[in-house]
């Protein structure tokens, strides 16, 4: 299976001190499955201020893996009730970021599906934001 689709990505960002941050992307992306995963991809552009950059969600067994392969290159790994440490590329070099995932949920199937990811977010082992981040596609005809 090999699919073009359109994808919604909801993110909210909750800081430390209490702001709260929301953005909303619709874009054209891939839904294929290999070796009893799900793949969804799309190309960063400008505005997210990413372009040159393919991010993939991995979807295996118990967990979620958001993957960036081009100009920023990183891997996160999403595991409900479990906490990765990961590296974030930036201009300035990498960042260490820790991850503790306190629901990774989905619902996917051939045509349309959703992933729902609510996770705490560490710069340096200091508590930096709660975030969730739930995506979503049908089947583009």
């Amino acid at each position: 299976m090999d699919k073009r689709v359109i994808l919604s990505i909801k993110g909210n960002q909750t800081s430390f001190d209490g702001q709260n941050n929301s953005i909303e992307l619709i874009t054209e992306g891939r839904l294929y499955t290999k070796e009893n995963k799900y793949y969804i991809e799309y190309e960063e552009s400008e505005i997210s201020g990413i372009e040159g950059t393919k991010t993939s969600f991995i979807v295996e067994d118990n967990k979620i893996l958001i993957e960036r392969a081009g100009n920023h290159e990183t891997k996160f790994v999403f595991q409900t009730g479990r906490k990765s440490i990961n590296c974030y590329q930036t201009p300035f070099g990498y960042m260490e970021l820790g991850i503790y995932s306190s629901k990774v949920d989905w619902d996917i199937d051939d045509k349309h599906g959703k992933l729902d990811i609510h996770y705490q977010l560490d710069f340096g082992w200091q508590y930096a934001s709660f975030n969730s981040l739930l995506i979503s596609y049908d089947e583009a005809n």
